[in-house]
């Protein structure tokens, strides 16, 4: 599989369209409690080049039957394996390296490799430097076996056979080779408050673990409005959702994944094809990520509703002005020009503009009204 061909797969895991998803990317819909359509509508509706759906009428709170939107527990309390976590990523980042020692399993160490079949090296088996986690490397079975008991500076052969289905390369399934490996060091992860003064703002450990607390409290608060909202569209439930507005979320979700395809010189044909992929399969996938936007956004818009927010096109448009003065230029045209470059025409510009004013406002007050749990 080429990298270009792994980019599509990226694509399409991050088009899981989580309440994340939705704060970059939200589609609403025209003006008013109901948008009125003037042409294609139903099932029969199809995408055209260049042109914008026409979305056809609907009253978003006869489609939603709503869940409790407000006083939404979000549970912002720190646990001790979060902690850790922070704590692993700095040892990840700044290592202590012991220079003496006995492997052993759990523990992370860097090494050097260089695997041969046959007395021959193969593409694939030597490298230098590498740090892995005993147990846990994702190497062939035996791999971490033959380095545990090993001492720093030490230099050994270990004979392996690869697994009889060996996907990243057929080619050695079932084969039996030799790695020679070599331990460099081994990590120390005993945190220490020398260790903190050195690599950390602050002086002491207890200082350090206290802080990475309240920052991660203060990251979790800070993300309260976006929490309680998916636990708001997990409750709530969406009788059906309108064809044409499937249809113009399924051609601004395939317009944005060709955008990020074309950074890998491809087209999706070309990654689908190299996946061992078909149109069809493509099409079913993406038809049941764009039903998950649609039902958020029709949740959105229900709350937007029932609470009266002000759905006036006075307000639209100075929302849409506010985002234009952000702009780089300043200007309103250069975000629907870049709106048109990355996502397409399918979903209508004015349609995407208030549905972003619409999540604003509603995740305001869904974001107000959660309890939050410290």
């Amino acid at each position: 599989m080429t990298i270009a061909a792994a980019g599509v797969l990226s694509v399409m895991c991050l088009m899981g369209c989580s309440m994340s998803d939705v704060t970059e990317k939200f589609v609403g819909v025209a003006s008013g409690s109901a948008v009125s359509g003037s042409g294609v509508t139903g099932s029969s509706a199809e995408l055209v080049s260049g042109q914008a759906v026409d979305i056809e009428e609907y009253d978003a709170l006869a489609l939603v039957e709503l869940g409790e939107y407000k006083n939404v527990p979000v549970d912002c309390t720190v646990t001790d394996d979060e902690i850790q976590t922070e704590i692993d990523k700095l040892f990840d980042e700044h290592p202590k390296k012991l220079k003496k020692g006995t492997a052993q399993n759990g523990m992370k160490v860097n090494i050097d490799y260089s695997g041969k079949l046959n007395g021959k090296k193969f593409d694939g088996g030597t490298a230098k430097g590498t740090t892995i986690k005993l147990g846990e490397s994702g190497m062939i079975p035996g791999f971490d076996d033959g380095i545990i008991g090993m001492k720093v500076g030490e230099k050994k052969d270990v004979e392996l056979t690869f697994p009889e289905q060996y996907e990243n390369d057929p080619d050695l399934a079932g084969k039996k080779t030799v790695f020679t490996m070599k331990l460099n060091y081994i990590e120390d992860r005993t945190l220490t408050d020398d260790y903190v003064k050195k690599y950390t703002d602050y002086k002491t450990v207890a200082e350090y673990k206290e802080n990475t607390k309240k920052t991660l409290a203060d990251t979790k608060k800070a993300a309260a409005a976006t929490t309680a909202m998916e636990k708001v569209a997990a409750d709530s439930k969406v009788k059906s959702v309108p064809d044409t507005l499937l249809l113009a979320e399924k051609g601004m979700m395939r317009s944005e994944m060709e955008n990020q395809m074309a950074q890998y010189g491809m087209t999706i044909a070309d990654a689908l094809a190299q996946t061992g992929q078909d149109e069809a399969q493509f099409e079913e996938y993406l038809t049941e990520k764009a039903k998950t936007m649609c039902e958020t956004e029709l949740i959105m818009e229900a709350i937007a509703l029932k609470e009266n927010v002000d759905l006036s096109q006075a307000s639209i448009d100075a929302y849409l002005e506010q985002m234009g003065k952000n702009s780089q230029d300043g200007t309103t045209d250069s975000i629907k020009k870049a709106y048109n470059t990355y996502y397409g025409y399918a979903m209508p510009f004015e349609h995407y503009i208030r549905s972003s004013y619409i999540y604003q406002k509603v995740t305001e007050i869904v974001g107000k009204a959660a309890k939050i749990i410290e």
